[in-house]
């Protein structure tokens, strides 16, 4: 005989967490576990997106920001050369002598004194020249006989500036052409010899200052009457201006 079975419903509804109340015994209880948020389109960029597109923005303003000072940099010592009117410093050789001259088939010996006439033309600006050196050629560059450093020195604004410059060799190798040269024009009284002289210069007005360059000078063919017996004599003719480069 069928018993009839009394008792309140069961009321768990699927798809959603039981309560404690409401699990049936013998089935385990799961805690729900809410989805992780979307991003999709419309729902703004996620945390990797963000820092991106801040970390761009920064980047730009930087760079614009250091565009804008260098160019103003820039600009302030453009109108400050424009306005200041920098010119080169003028050189000549103002003496030249020389004592000792000999020669034998590859070796020179010889002792050359220079006096070079500086004048700063500008009358706005003060000159620093630093890390002199000068030299002593005979006709081309390949020809060097002697160099020597020069002390540093400074001029105000129109200022000259008497410079000596002394060479001095015993038995210097030089090429057999260049030592029978040498020895033809000695022969006939007078020999032409090229200085040169590099330093690095500096325009200054007030705080204004110019960045140190490399200056160049080149006083080509100083004529020198030589005696062909005792090999001494001093310079020919009037000072030659020499030429000057930045």
């Amino acid at each position: 005989m069928a018993s009839a079975t009394t008792g309140a419903p069961d009321k768990t509804v699927t798809g959603y967490p039981a309560q404690s109340s409401q699990v049936a015994a013998g089935y385990p209880a799961y805690a729900y576990v809410a989805p992780p948020p979307s991003y999709g389109p419309g729902l703004g960029l996620n945390p990797v997106q963000d820092y991106n597109r801040r970390r761009k923005a920064f980047l730009c303003r930087v760079i614009t920001f250091g565009s804008v000072v260098f160019a103003i940099i820039g600009l302030i010592f453009f109108i400050a050369w424009l306005v200041l009117k920098p010119r080169l410093p003028e050189f000549r050789v103002d003496s030249a002598s020389v004592s000792q001259l000999n020669l034998t088939q590859s070796a020179l010996s010889a002792d050359w004194n220079f006096t070079l006439f500086v004048r700063n033309p500008n009358t706005k600006l003060s000159l620093y020249y630093d890390r002199l050196e000068a030299s002593v050629f005979y006709h081309s560059s390949r020809d060097r006989l002697s160099t020597t450093p020069l002390q540093p020195f400074s001029q105000s604004k129109r200022s000259q500036t008497w410079v000596p410059v002394r060479f001095e060799v015993l038995s210097e190798y030089v090429r057999e052409d260049v030592a029978a040269r040498i020895s033809g024009e000695k022969s006939t009284g007078s020999v032409g010899f090229r200085v040169q002289v590099f330093a690095l210069v500096k325009f200054r007005s007030g705080f204004w200052w110019t960045r140190e360059r490399l200056l160049r000078v080149y006083c080509d063919r100083v004529q020198i009457g030589v005696d062909p017996k005792n090999g001494t004599g001093s310079l020919m003719g009037q000072p030659g201006a020499c030429e000057v480069d930045l």
